[in-house]
């Protein structure tokens, strides 16, 4: 049975209890009882400027065929009405009509209605429409305490009516007396005319003053999440005539006003009543009125592509909950992502991908694998880049940094899955080779299209400067590529994957971007020196993103730091070119000068990190724990005194060091001072020597300087 005939059959019991008992017990919350409201139907008309209408609305109550004593007539005249006054002045008033004032604001004027009906049901009528004339009667003869009962609504448009064929109406022409679900009528949950509430509900559950349109919307919604009624849908012949005409609100001219500014306020309400509600009826019915609002944001923004960096920067913040982002976005993409490792795959380079979204602030479509047998997977993460994310491709393929078989699926199962023509630019990111496997296929399929290719690290060349090899192109595809290029790059083309992903963006992207100026030299070093000023002069070296100042509050950490002592964090894995030796030189230090320091390393090997602190005494200095989730990371550093970052070692394999850790512009946004443990010629280095003030450093394993700027952390408590 389904949610709403479970409800429908909760609440008939529950009728049955109020009209066998009277009255609540002592201590309960006064509540509005449906046994102290008259059987019968209140219609409530708020006017303003309706002197157009007046004459036709009044003729139109007059022929309801429902005896006069079973409803009233609330009028509320609200702003600009003394036209339309003067107008009801000159019928004759009948002893079933009230009449009251407000202050501007069509719901401040159905509040007030509310407030003031005596009958057990409530109906809305605007001022520029009508009803049948058996409305009133038919609506009252099927309405039941509870359940909101809804009504045909026809759209009349230049004097003729549609008939219903209208997509409201069309919603229940179908449907049983009670539909299975509020989703199959989610589109006559969304306004005020054409159905019958119960007034108890209302004088509950009353409109948002503060919205000035969609306040229907909002109430619906809170109606359906506070009260979980039943929806009938009436079998007999009550007809809503909605009139459409210029300046009405179902045809209202695009704004930003309109479109934008009131589809955000009506967007927070929907989300403040999301994150109430765990129904999951509920919630679906609420989401479909959340992408219907962004709808109407998408159609501005199509037609003021120019405005969007506005927009955005209203709504890149509204991610608590749920946002419509990729319902806002859609069909405004011009730009496809590509990274086969992304969130919400906890992966550092699909990460820095995310953050580049954000950085670039344009509306884009995403494409990457399902990385769920290698990767954890970390919902949060989504959260910096989905508002720019039109539609988030997820391929399902085995995950892998090399397969070939792997790789050649992935990429066949993208291309069936993306619309390539809508694309203006594509932008992959690597260290997973098959992110710029993919884009060079696209490229080759559309080649007008600007590929901009982004290299997190060197892909032909691991840490230690060994050559990784893996055959992947046949001879034909390599002749094909060759085929493509000038002749003197053909030395460079093999079927060597990696080789590949490096030499085959340096020739066909329009665009290469480094995090820094050593990697590049690093990775082009190899070539001659036409192919490296080829590479040169298309290249931008862009530092890993910092995220904005909120992000560092997103979640919170619950890391027990000591507050009598200077706390300096580490985050990261060790390997055998970035060990523990380092922070084992800083705890001997700390305990030789007798320093108040201590230090926390946080780890996805606790275990072997904790047996070296065991092993080498360090238990009072150091406190291991495991590696944070990423929200919880940016948070925690904002609370540590310093923190620590080293070069891996790779004097022995490289010239100079090419490696900049991601973490680095993590630490950068704290505002957390940074110490800085350097190789000799390093990006780190560089950093280190060219800033000053909260970032510092010194050379690896150099014992004076270690001391040095112990000494210094020791002044700097917060």
């Amino acid at each position: 049975m389904s949610e709403i005939n479970i409800r429908r059959r909760i609440q008939e019991i529950e009728s049955l209890k109020q009209y066998i008992t009277s009255g609540v017990k002592e201590e309960a919350a006064p509540v509005v009882q449906t046994a102290s409201l008259a059987h019968g139907i209140s219609l409530i008309i708020p006017v303003h400027r309706g002197e157009d209408f007046m004459r036709r609305l009044i003729q139109c109550i007059e022929r309801q065929t429902l005896d006069a004593e079973l409803f009233e007539v609330i009028v509320v005249f609200n702003g600009e009405f003394e036209a339309s006054e003067e107008i009801f002045k000159t019928i004759e008033k009948k002893k079933n009509y009230t009449v009251l004032y407000s202050d501007k604001g069509v719901a401040r004027a159905r509040n007030m209605g509310i407030e003031a009906s005596r009958f057990q049901y409530t109906a809305f009528l605007d001022a520029d429409d009508t009803l049948s004339d058996h409305y009133l009667e038919h609506s009252l003869q099927e309405a039941e305490p509870y359940s909101i009962l809804l009504n045909k609504i026809y759209d009349v448009k230049n004097g003729r009516s549609d008939g219903g064929a209208n997509h409201i109406s069309k919603e229940i022409l179908k449907s049983p007396t009670y539909p299975e679900g509020y989703f199959h009528v989610v589109k006559n949950l969304s306004l005020n005319g054409a159905k019958i509430i119960p007034s108890m509900m209302l004088k509950e559950t009353l409109f948002d003053e503060g919205l000035q349109n969609g306040e229907d919307v909002v109430l619906y919604m809170k109606l359906v999440s506070e009260h979980k009624p039943v929806v009938k849908v009436n079998p007999k012949s009550s007809v809503y005539y909605r009139y459409i005409v210029a300046g009405s609100l179902s045809r209202a001219v695009s704004s930003y006003q309109f479109n934008i500014t009131d589809r955000l306020n009506v967007l927070t309400h929907l989300q403040d009543i999301l994150k109430l509600e765990d129904s999951r009826e509920i919630r679906t019915l609420i989401i479909d009125r959340m992408r219907a609002q962004a709808g109407f944001m998408n159609r501005y923004l199509k037609a003021h592509p120019h405005e969007y960096p506005k927009v955005i920067s209203q709504v890149v913040h509204l991610t608590e909950e749920y946002f419509p982002f990729e319902r806002m976005n859609e069909d405004l993409e011009k730009r496809l992502y590509i990274s086969y490792c992304f969130p919400p795959y906890a992966d550092t380079s699909g990460t820095v991908l995310a953050k580049r979204i954000r950085e670039d602030h344009r509306p884009c479509d995403v494409i990457h694998n399902n990385m769920y047998a290698v990767r954890e997977l970390d919902l949060t993460l989504e959260r910096i880049a989905a508002p720019f994310i039109g539609k988030q491709f997820e391929i399902n393929t085995p995950s892998s940094f090399s397969n070939k078989e792997y790789i050649r699926m992935f990429v066949e199962k993208s291309l069936e899955n993306l619309t390539l023509s809508k694309y203006e630019e594509i932008y992959s990111r690597a260290l997973w080779p098959a992110s710029h496997v993919l884009a060079f296929e696209i490229l080759k399929s559309v080649r007008t299209i600007r590929w901009i290719a982004e290299f997190s690290d060197p892909l032909y060349k691991d840490i230690k400067n060994t050559v990784r090899n893996t055959s992947y192109y046949t001879n034909k595809e390599v002749s094909v590529v060759k085929k493509k290029t000038p002749e003197a790059y053909h030395q460079y083309l093999d079927d060597n994957l990696f080789n590949m992903t490096e030499v085959i963006p340096f020739i066909f992207a329009d665009e290469l971007v480094f995090t820094n100026e050593i990697q590049m030299e690093s990775m082009i070093e190899r070539f001659d020196d036409v192919f490296k000023n080829m590479v040169r002069q298309k290249s931008v070296i862009k530092m890993h993103p910092v995220l904005p100042p909120d992000y560092y509050h997103y979640q919170k950490h619950y890391v027990d730091l000591n507050p009598d002592t200077i706390n300096i964090g580490y985050f990261g894995n060790f390997y055998e070119t970035r060990n523990v030796e380092e922070i084992m030189d800083i705890a001997k230090m700390i305990e030789k000068k007798n320093l108040n320091i201590k230090l926390y390393i946080f780890t996805s090997d606790i275990k072997k990190a904790k047996s070296r602190v065991y092993a080498d005494g360090y238990v009072d200095t150091i406190e291991v724990h495991s590696y944070l989730r990423y929200f919880e990371f940016l948070n925690a550093l904002k609370d540590f005194d310093c923190l620590l970052i080293n070069d891996a070692h790779t004097k022995e394999f490289h010239t100079d060091n090419p490696y900049l850790p991601s973490k680095f512009s993590d630490c950068l946004g704290s505002g957390t001072p940074i110490w800085i443990q350097y190789e000799p010629g390093s990006i780190l280095e560089m950093i280190s020597r060219w800033t000053s003030g909260d970032i510092f450093g010194n050379q690896l394993n150099d014992q004076n300087g270690i001391y040095e700027n112990l000494q210094k952390i020791s002044e700097m408590k917060k």
